[in-house]
């Protein structure tokens, strides 16, 4: 039973018990006595006052989920906007990190070490840049959890990216850490970012629920 139909119930049912008090009322008071024309005439016109306050609280009622529905709707629709662009751009920061150094690597020949790393992180950072506004811009209209888990997926990806910057795998000894290093943290980047689209796809599924019920 959707809202709508329940609350219609809900009213049938008032308006019911009220006309069934009035009536009972009324012949408790007159006995076995045989109803005359004007006993008739009020009940028809009692009888007219209960259906005619029936068919205003209905209306009233009609009128109320209809607001609430399109109040929910456009909600809903305004709030879809802001978690499809945040998930948008959490994938282009995610990605961006994930090619900073990735484990099987293809380079542009025609440019150097210096080159390529300067080109990664100007993506990298762009990509951070764009998700940080937008994320701080539109808080107060998605949900904390929603602005925690992204917070945490660029914490992470930030700490891959100043490793990219100030580390060499080919200087010193650590050339198999540094790789290992490498692989960890872009498991824990697509995790978190992961677990950052399932808590807004759950998001988008509870406000569906909501809106098909009304």
């Amino acid at each position: 039973m959707t809202i709508q139909s329940f609350c219609i119930f809900f009213v049938g049912l008032i308006c019911g018990l009220l006309f069934k008090n009035f009536l009972l009322k009324y012949f408790g008071k007159k006995g076995e006595n045989l109803a005359t024309k004007e006993d008739i005439s009020e009940i028809t016109n009692k009888i007219e006052t209960v259906k005619h306050d029936y068919a205003r609280h209905l209306e009233a009622t009609k009128a109320e989920l209809s607001a609430q529905l399109n109040t929910h709707g456009f909600r809903f629709e305004k709030e879809f906007e802001v978690l499809n662009e945040l998930t948008a751009l959490l994938v282009d920061v995610r990605d961006a990190s994930l090619s900073l150094r990735p484990t099987l690597d293809f380079k542009d020949p025609s440019k150097d070490e210096k080159e390529i790393k300067v080109e990664r992180l100007q993506r990298f950072y762009e990509a951070l840049r764009g998700l940080y506004h937008y994320r701080e811009k539109k808080r107060p209209f998605y949900p904390d959890d929603i602005y925690q888990s992204i917070k945490s997926v660029e914490k992470i990806a930030h700490t891959e990216a100043i490793k990219y910057q100030h580390q060499d795998p080919f200087k010193g000894k650590d050339y198999m850490k540094y790789w290992d290093e490498a692989e960890k943290n872009q498991e824990a980047i697509a995790s978190m970012a992961d677990a950052s689209m399932k808590i807004i796809r759950e998001r988008v599924t509870k406000w569906e629920a909501l809106c098909g019920d009304l």
